[in-house]
């Protein structure tokens, strides 16, 4: 009775590790200002959309996923 309780627990938590550690990281790299000077880019955003408001509001660059250049 319990097994199958069992059996889908431990996928559920299997499966939420696994889309986890898939996830993506973008980056941000800005046309100008201190954010150019000290680095390169800016790599701690967990979706393109928060990537995209960020380099609009520091005045444009491009966003770009971690270990993917385009």
């Amino acid at each position: 009775m319990f097994r199958p309780i069992m059996i889908a627990a431990a996928l559920g938590i299997f499966l939420g590790t696994l889309g986890a550690a898939n996830a993506a990281t973008y980056c941000a790299s800005y046309v100008g200002g201190p954010e150019r000077e000290t680095s390169r880019s800016q790599c701690h955003f967990s979706s393109l959309a928060e990537c995209r408001a960020s380099v609009r509001a520091r005045g444009g660059g491009h966003c770009y996923r971690k270990g993917h250049l385009r």
